[in-house]
């Protein structure tokens, strides 16, 4: 291993380090953080580590790879066995030697999922039902990468390939947390690529079936949840950027709705006459305050609305269809309408313009019209001329 340097620890400084051409590996130390805090760097990791001297001999301990473990949490572990060693004792001897069961972590873990994730109800579901059952007999130290093989190949047998995707999502977040924490050397994840996920198949409504779903909603018996499924049509949001929506996050008067906790980050809806008026009937926007649409229990937000979706689908003539391609006929709508896929972008909040490369096919036909129509106008100018 090289000469020592000395830098200032950042996530961005970290992320431009690379082993040099030649070196096995290199190590670098905080230059503004805890005496002893290194971070080695190899073709293949980023270790962090705490080396140490008392009564004239050195030490190391393994702190955790980045990112798993941030630069700040480094810092904080550094800190703590530097505190040690100037008491005089090895920081070694105090490490605890634990050897947790997936279901003991599995609890850890969920209370750092509610804490930093927004998915977090979909993390308990998923461990719950599936990966507990699966995994809960194993030690943590004990889980290989054929293990998650076998359950993921077990469950693409009854689930789609981006729900397969989901759980190996999960599972490698544990395994994250698990490597930043120092329970195993490896994620169990590592190497194991995602299925295909067939993003292109999409059910879109044509504007007479759109009407006639419009139409079922507005007679069915649950209004709240017929209010907020309309609400995806007319507007493109999420099923849950609709069912959490809070009452003071709408301004009719400005027609304007800002979602707080969007899937790709804060930003704010422009509302069209048809979703102005189905907001301005509900009884909660009354109250100035609280959900939008409220479940049974006023305190919480709607909740299911699978029942009411599939019945006004049946009521207005229409085949099952997912809550989701609501959002996707808004925007196929748009588009068959001559806005761009720009403007598609900006409607659905988009984070890159790849996802909304779907509703291409529809934009060629509106250009193609377009164009027509500039050829008519020629063509009928020349006729005129001969």
């Amino acid at each position: 291993m090289s000469k020592t340097t000395r830098f200032r620890f950042s996530a961005s400084a970290i992320e431009r380090l690379s082993c040099p051409d030649g070196t096995k590996a290199v190590e670098v130390s905080d230059a503004d953080g805890v005496s002893g805090l290194r971070l080695a760097v190899s073709r293949s990791s980023k270790t962090f580590w705490f080396r140490f001297v008392l009564a004239g001999s050195k030490g190391a301990i393994r702190l955790g790879s980045f990112p798993a473990l941030s630069v700040a949490d480094a810092r904080k572990l550094a800190l703590t066995y530097r505190a040690q060693v100037e008491q005089g004792i090895d920081p070694r001897h105090r490490e605890e030697k634990i050897d947790l069961s997936f279901g003991e972590f599995a609890q850890a873990y969920q209370a750092y999922s509610r804490q930093h994730k927004r998915s977090h109800a979909d993390d308990a579901s998923k461990l719950r039902c599936w990966l507990l059952p699966a995994f809960s007999h194993l030690k943590l130290t004990a889980i290989r990468r054929r293990h998650v093989e076998a359950y993921l190949s077990e469950l693409r047998k009854t689930h789609s390939p981006a729900s397969v995707n989901r759980h190996l999502t999960l599972l490698s977040a544990m395994g994250r947390r698990a490597v930043a924490l120092d329970y195993v050397e490896r994620n169990w994840c590592a190497g194991i690529d995602r299925l295909k996920e067939d993003n292109k198949r999409q059910v879109a409504l044509t504007p007479e079936q759109a009407g006639r779903l419009l139409a079922a909603l507005e007679a069915d018996q649950n209004t709240i949840a017929a209010s907020a499924i309309a609400l995806l049509l007319l507007t493109g949001v999420r099923l849950r950027e609709a069912t959490h929506a809070r009452v003071e996050d709408v301004q009719l008067s400005q027609r304007l709705w800002f979602l707080p906790k969007a899937k790709t980050g804060a930003r704010h809806i422009h509302l069209n006459d048809a979703a102005v008026a189905i907001l301005a009937k509900q009884a909660s926007m009354a109250k100035g305050c609280g959900w939008l649409f409220p479940g049974r229990d006023p305190a919480k937000p709607l909740g299911d609305v699978r029942s009411t979706f599939f019945r006004c689908l049946a009521a207005a003539g229409l085949p099952p269809m997912r809550r989701h391609d609501l959002r996707h006929s808004f925007a196929s709508l748009a588009v068959s309408a001559g806005r761009s896929l720009y403007d598609v972008q900006a409607l659905l909040g988009h984070a890159s313009p790849s996802m909304t490369t779907r509703y291409a096919h529809l934009d060629n036909q509106t250009l193609r019209a377009a164009s027509q129509t500039v050829a008519d106008v020629v063509t009928r100018a020349r006729q005129g001329a001969g």
